[in-house]
């Protein structure tokens, strides 16, 4: 999964660079959202509408989302290769940066431009972000198959020896949980219901015990 995470990053970090590196002047924007093309799009409308959101026009956000929402989310889908719901995340996220902090646009091309551009930058930072809750969330489960993995077994005759001598009823039962029915410290602990660092605890203890009892028979 990590893998394939990084190799989907990879090649869109490659493709964002290249839209970040178009719209680096305002005067050499490009974009290639067909938003601009709308004849309900008239030639002032970037100026206008960024000029009002600056004053804090609500109703100015809610034009620039009508005419370009749509274009930017398929834009995002078609550039990322994700899913709507990715997309729409992304473009909630761009909507929040243009009402927190809007630019100055002299022309549509310009507006279309900074709103993919920053679409696009948004989207590769939901992409590292998701990849290094992965890694973490990786790390963490190795962490605990390794501590879970350090019980070993003891040796069947001390199980044995254990169920008709010294062991008493719940320390059976551990026993069996953990090494007949090989049950992980979490589920045994999720179905006693505590905390798997005193099943750890106890069953370090049987375990100690059984074995300084076979040592001393």
């Amino acid at each position: 999964m990590l893998s394939n995470a990084a190799s989907s990053l990879r090649a869109f970090d490659q493709r964002s660079k290249h839209h970040s590196r178009n719209a680096s002047k305002p005067s050499e924007a490009k974009t290639t959202l067909t938003s601009l093309s709308s004849p309900s799009l008239d030639e002032n409308f970037a100026a206008r509408v960024t000029d009002a959101l600056r004053a804090g026009s609500r109703a100015a956000l809610g034009e620039i989302y009508d005419h370009f929402a749509t274009d930017i989310a398929r834009s995002i889908c078609r550039t990322t290769k994700r899913d709507e719901s990715f997309a729409l995340d992304c473009l909630q996220e761009t909507f929040m940066k243009l009402a927190s902090n809007p630019p100055r646009c002299e022309t549509n091309a310009q507006l279309a431009a900074w709103l993919q551009v920053t679409a696009l930058n948004t989207a590769r930072n939901m992409f590292v972000a998701e990849r290094r809750r992965n890694q973490r969330e990786t790390s963490y489960a190795t962490s605990q198959y390794r501590r879970e993995g350090a019980h070993e077994a003891p040796p069947a005759d001390e199980i044995l020896r254990a169920l008709t001598q010294t062991l008493d009823d719940a320390e059976r039962d551990l026993l069996r949980l953990r090494y007949a029915t090989g049950l992980s410290l979490g589920a045994i602990a999720h179905s006693i219901g505590c905390h798997p660092s005193r099943i750890e605890s106890a069953l370090r203890r049987v375990v100690a015990r059984l074995r300084e009892g076979a040592a001393n028979p």
